[in-house]
């Protein structure tokens, strides 16, 4: 699924595409939990493209819904309370591609590498987005991300 991508945004929302009729009521439930957090994801994806060397097409977000964090992290499995609210993981895709090798397996009967798809940078502007619940992942690309880098060496002076 393309959100903002190879399309012209003007006039487009994600709301607009939870009503597409191709959607599983898996799909619409996950790109919901992702509208609760979408304005911290364009925060953090405007900071680590900003603040380190990855470009937007290399960035990847993994957001977790409160009933998989067991899925991928030991110390929640252990009986305490779910916390409310999606997790937000962010990172080079490369290295997402690897924590998601390393913490949540391809089963046997799963394509060769369900993740795959964070082996290829986003289309421009975008960022890959991995939505994680308790049933299933979404992966769409998110965005028209802009990133302006300012040198003050080549800037005029006053």
């Amino acid at each position: 699924m393309t959100y903002g991508c190879e399309r012209n945004v003007r006039g487009c929302s994600l709301e607009a595409y939870l009503e597409e009729p191709g959607l599983t009521e898996g799909q619409r439930r996950r790109l919901r939990l992702f509208q609760t957090v979408e304005g911290a994801v364009s925060d953090r994806v405007e900071e680590l493209c900003t603040c380190s060397a990855v470009d937007v097409t290399d960035a990847a977000i993994l957001v977790v819904s409160p009933a998989a964090r067991r899925l991928l992290f030991a110390s929640v499995a252990s009986g305490s309370a779910d916390p409310p609210g999606a997790s937000i993981i962010l990172g080079h895709r490369a290295r997402l591609h690897e924590f998601l090798h390393a913490v949540l397996p391809p089963a046997d009967e799963a394509p060769p590498d369900p993740y795959a798809d964070l082996l290829a940078p986003s289309p421009p502007q975008c960022v890959r987005v991995l939505i994680l619940d308790e049933d299933s992942l979404t992966i769409l690309n998110y965005g028209a991300f802009v990133v302006v880098s300012l040198d003050r060496s080549e800037m005029p002076k006053a």
